[in-house]
């Protein structure tokens, strides 16, 4: 019986190992080819199956492999047991999503995957613990830069300077280190325990943001050296890519599928291909390696993951990028020299380490945001000693030296002043002076009442007190010739969500009609009203106590509770019902500002936003009370929203404002139509507002409720000379409607109750990339009979420079 078995055995043998298998792939990107034709002298064989491959009898030596789309292959087997034929597309046309391919097995397997993504994330596994480790540097490849040993000028002598640097030091050194806390039921906290960066002395804390730390990439994107693209791995990616099953590997016992990925359809967004290592037995993503498409540089991504106690937890993430070249001259023989380009490289590796699963964790630690600082290993005699804790291997001497080579390049070149200088472009204008904090977006400003307003405004910082913090501002108005003043303080509560107590006194003016939207930072609130009143003359003075309290909740939503006691008298001929003195009056208040895409750290300074989403809402609610000698008691609507939608057409800005106050109301507390017309001789010239009706007056009309909006669209860039030129087109609406008109007087306004509406064209950065220029026309019901009377042209300042 057992020879019996061993003799059925042997003829098995014998008959599978008489044939040939073929494995067909197309050569560009190694999908399998199915249903690719198999011949012998012209003899049809069949075809191969849906993961491309074909079995060819042992007595057949030549075969022919036909495809429609690739050019056709003959093939001698000469005894091989197994043939990779690599078939050349006959045509490839991405533009028409013309497919030679069928990738029906690669992206069945995808599917599985994203089906299954939810249950594989980190975060779904209960409590994970897990230490990271980043190192970040740009380097050149210095053996092939020459040494010149006589230097005949001064380019020489740099060339040598920059041979000697880089024969000991790299270009540029960063490291990162961190803990990440996961629960499937608290969330997730990533704290920075340390990081240093070559050439900057003072900690930058924003350094988080250099590249956040993907645990899965189950995202629609995957962030690839700041830059979106799309992740094969996503509903997107199953319309983005193309897919073919290559083969099947065993990597640490367990069977995975390897399948590559290529775009299908060619953009000019930066797009990868590459191979996907995929768990046959969890649809789990364990290897993912990436490469641009693009032939004019070259960028790399490559990660992995690693099974522990059931749980998909990263292992090590390298990402590798050219940029740009460095010049240098080699001398060739005696006074010849010639000029020459070596890559420059960027390099970012991050090791994952110390995991704990399950580890135990405590409600308090998930308190505030994601992403948190420890303070307080960020000084120079504790960095090294936490580093130190993180890194796999030691620093080299090359590496160390690379801190002390551009710390000393950085001092020469003032890195400290430009890190001071974007620390002062995210805390919204303010120049750190020791325990001071100076608001540099209140040194001047101009409008049409105060002409050009001189002012200051402090507050101290952590450096004085980490409890509380004082304020004051005073500014001067050369043409009201009046001096304004404000005061009050802040103290820190809940700290891990910003959360602060506030008191404050201000005696000052403010335009008619216009509020503010509260909550935002000051450098949006400088960007979007810097010019905003500069043909404004309708003001009216103000004295104002408040108190109340603000902090973020929900991690993107922040809410301000207040209560003010206001008194207010308009510095325009004007009366409410008869009186044109002093109005007293008392609110409430609450102002919310929902961002859903932002994510903030929290710093010494405040929080700071390192990623910032395009949709965000500020919605308010004001209601006046008849208490503490208050003349009137309505209740006030008002609610802005903002985004920005990418398409493929150019990118659209869009604004969206309402507002609604019900009951009596002195006209300064109502809704002024936000124009910023000038009427003058040449073309109604003058400077243009970010947000305005570029061809309404200032006063023009006045609402109790009211609805505008604004669109702005990028279109391409047009090309003239060196330059790129983005057109803008805009186009803005506002309807609306005052009930009572009569209850004011002495002043004369229209209501909104027709659509007005306007349209133009801007140009923003022909000079400078900051001046450009501006064309607006009046339309409908509120148009001018003369047609130049309707036209505005507009000098446009983008602030956006900063």
């Amino acid at each position: 019986m057992k020879n019996s078995i061993f003799l059925l055995n042997f003829f098995i043998s014998i008959t599978l190992f008489s044939q040939t298998k073929l494995k067909v792939f197309d050569a560009q990107d190694d999908f399998r080819l199915t249903g690719a034709n198999i011949y012998n002298n012209k003899q049809f064989l069949g075809q191969t199956d849906e993961i491309g491959e074909f079995d060819v009898e042992d007595s057949i030596h030549f075969v022919e492999i036909i495809k429609n789309g690739y050019f056709s292959e003959k093939i001698q087997l000469r005894d091989k047991r197994v043939i990779e034929v690599k078939m050349k597309p006959s045509f490839i046309n991405l533009d028409e999503v013309i497919f030679t391919t069928n990738d029906s097995v690669g992206r069945n397997i995808i599917k599985k995957v994203i089906k299954n993504q939810s249950k594989n994330s980190i975060r779904n596994e209960g409590n994970i613990f897990l230490k990271s480790y980043t190192k970040f540097w740009s380097t050149i490849n210095n053996d092939s830069i020459p040494y010149i040993l006589n230097p005949k000028n001064h380019k020489d002598s740099v060339n040598n300077q920059w041979k000697r640097l880089l024969d000991n030091s790299h270009l540029f050194l960063g490291e990162r280190a961190m803990d990440h806390k996961i629960s499937k039921r608290l969330g997730l906290k990533n704290i920075v325990q340390s990081s240093r960066i070559s050439g900057i002395r003072s900690p930058l804390y924003e350094y988080l943001a250099m590249q956040p730390v993907a645990f899965n990439f189950d995202k629609e994107q995957i962030n690839f050296f700041f830059k979106g693209i799309v992740n094969p791995l996503s509903k997107e990616g199953l319309v983005q890519y193309r897919y073919g099953f290559k083969e099947d590997v065993y990597i640490d016992g367990r069977k995975t599928a390897m399948v590559t990925f290529f775009p299908s359809v060619k953009t000019d967004k930066r797009q990868i291909k590459g191979t996907l290592w995929i768990d046959d037995k969890t649809s789990a993503l364990i290897k993912f390696e990436g490469e641009n498409i693009s032939t004019n540089y070259i960028a790399e991504l490559e990660a992995d993951w690693k099974l522990n106690n059931g749980a998909w937890v990263p292992n090590q993430q390298k990402y590798r990028m050219e940029a740009g070249n460095f010049k240098f001259t080699e001398q060739l023989t005696g006074s010849e020299f010639i000029d020459k380009k070596e890559k420059i490289w960027i390099n970012l590796e991050t090791n994952f380490k110390d995991i704990k699963n399950p580890a135990h964790f405590k409600r308090n630690e998930f308190l505030g945001y994601e992403d948190e600082i420890s303070f307080g290993n960020m000084d120079d005699k504790k960095w090294d000693n936490v580093m130190e804790d993180y890194r796999d291997t030691s620093l080299s001497n090359k590496e160390r030296n690379t801190y002390t080579k551009i710390d000393s390049i950085g001092d020469k070149y003032k890195l400290n002043q430009q890190a001071r200088l974007m620390r002062i472009l995210n805390s919204g204008g303010k120049l750190s002076l020791g325990k001071v904090d100076l608001d540099l977006t209140k040194i001047l400003a101009f409008n049409d009442y105060e002409g050009f307003r001189l002012g200051g405004a402090f507050n101290t910082n952590e450096n004085f007190s980490e409890k509380f913090s004082l304020n004051a501002y005073t500014a001067y108005g050369f043409k009201d010739k009046t001096f304004k003043y404000g005061f009050g303080g802040d103290y820190f509560v809940n700290k891990p969500y910003s959360g602060r107590l506030f008191a404050k006194y201000s005696q000052d003016v403010s335009a008619s009609g216009r509020m503010p939207i509260l909550l935002q930072s000051n450098y949006t609130s400088l960007v979007n009203n810097t010019f905003s009143n500069i043909y404004n003359r309708e003001y009216f003075s103000y004295k104002k106590y408040s108190f109340g309290y603000e902090q973020d909740i929900f991690k993107n939503v922040t809410f301000n509770l207040s209560a003010n006691y206001e008194k207010q008298k308009a510095e325009f001929d004007y009366a409410f019902l008869g009186r044109n003195d002093w109005f007293n009056l008392y609110n409430t208040q609450l102002s919310i500002r929902f961002a859903p895409k932002d994510k903030f750290i929290r710093t010494p300074y405040g929080r700071v936003t390192v990623n910032s989403g395009k949709s965000v809402i500020y919605a308010t609610v004001t209601k006046y009370w008849d208490i503490f000698n208050s003349d009137y008691d309505p209740i006030r609507f008002n609610v802005s929203y903002f985004d920005v939608v990418d398409s493929k057409l150019g990118k659209s800005n869009i604004n969206i404002n309402a507002g609604l106050t019900e009951g009596k109301m002195p006209l300064m507390n109502l809704f002024e139509g936000n124009g910023n017309s000038k009427r003058n001789d040449f073309l109604n010239f003058g400077l243009a507002g970010i947000s305005n009706f570029e061809t309404m007056l200032p006063g023009e009309f006045y609402s109790d409720r009211f609805v505008s909006f604004q669109i702005k669209h990028i279109f391409a860039g047009v090309k003239v000379g060196n330059k790129i030129i983005l057109p803008q087109f805009v186009y803005r609406g506002v309807f609306g409607d005052m009930k009572n008109r009569e209850d004011h007087q002495n002043i004369n306004f229209k209501t909104l109750n027709q659509y007005y509406h306007e349209t133009g064209i801007e140009v923003n950065n022909i000079l400078f990339k900051t001046f450009g220029v501006g064309l607006f026309y009046r339309l409908g019901a509120y148009s001018e009979q003369r047609f130049q009377d309707n036209l505005h042209l507009k000098l446009t300042i983008n602030l956006n420079f900063l």
